[in-house]
């Protein structure tokens, strides 16, 4: 019993994680209908960037991580600016903004491959590498940090998204874009709030990983596939279905790693099984809906 609780809380960890990942794609996809893979390669350089501020350079835990999201939030308003919003201006198809990005998670990657070279960095965890126990309940420190975090990251997005004016104006735009642009609201402003927004969760979700699996350049793939696979588990469309989708992925994949009498390679196409599953029986993800007239 131990051991299943104790694997619930690092299940439930690396579900965060997945979360902030889905949550990433929802604040870009949700106003603007693009898809944006190069996610993981957000939370890579997030991941680069904490090991900076707070390896090399020395700065407290809380300084870091504010300065790792003011750069990722300038990173994403400046990926918005200088790639996506010319094709926008051209009244490209969302096609071709989906490949642009894929181009630019190659560039982001082979950077962080010059830049850092093919070995694993450590990140200095922010509350040490010590471990909690709550009665039966125990785990990491880093663990118990990232679900708080999470935690606190969806409340703030549902608040914004469900109590403040310009939550209100991003779900407009998400509804109808020309309706909204009729209404006054500046399409170019939520694009670029999105992106940005988006690229400081991935780069969070980067920050947060970093301590438990080291900043990598070839970390951002596999989270970039995970958060897509969450965000279509719970559903595209909510706030609450991007977290959900991450924890059921995350229990999948570690219930089957450890309790499924299978090669842990083969239980890693467990969370892809699951997703055929959903698919088959819930097209719109767990707490998705159908639209009307569809």
């Amino acid at each position: 019993m131990q051991d299943l609780l104790e694997l619930l809380v690092s299940a439930s960890a690396s579900g965060c994680i997945y979360g902030l990942m889905a949550l990433s794609y929802l604040l870009i996809t949700r106003p603007t209908g693009i898809i944006n893979f190069a996610v993981g390669e957000w939370a890579a350089l997030g991941a680069f960037a904490g090991y900076l501020a707070l390896s090399r350079f020395d700065l407290p835990y809380m300084v870091g991580t504010l300065t790792v999201l003011v750069f990722m939030f300038a990173a994403g308003w400046a990926t918005e600016r200088t790639v996506i919003r010319p094709l926008i201006e051209r009244q490209a198809p969302p096609l071709a903004a989906v490949l642009v990005l894929l181009g630019m998670l190659v560039v982001v990657r082979e950077c962080l491959s010059l830049a850092f070279g093919p070995d694993p960095y450590n990140v200095p965890p922010g509350l040490g590498f010590g471990r909690v126990e709550i009665g039966p309940i125990a785990g990491s420190c880093q663990s118990l940090l990232t679900i708080v975090v999470t935690l606190v990251v969806f409340a703030g997005v549902w608040l914004f998204f469900e109590r403040s004016l310009i939550g209100k104006t991003f779900a407009a735009v998400a509804m109808n874009r020309r309706a909204a642009a009729l209404m006054g609201i500046r399409l170019s402003r939520v694009t670029s709030l999105s992106f940005a927004a988006g690229a400081m969760v991935a780069g969070l979700a980067g920050l947060l990983v970093a301590p438990m699996t080291s900043a990598h350049y070839m970390m951002g793939l596999p989270l970039a596939i995970q958060g897509f696979t969450a965000l279509v588990i719970g559903g595209a469309t909510k706030v609450s279905g991007a977290l959900i989708g991450g924890i059921v992925l995350a229990l999948a994949e570690q219930l089957a790693i450890r309790y499924l009498p299978i090669a842990s390679g083969l239980a890693m196409a467990v969370p892809l099984v699951l997703l055929i599953g959903i698919l088959l029986f819930k097209p719109h993800g767990l707490l998705g809906r159908a639209e009307a007239g569809r």
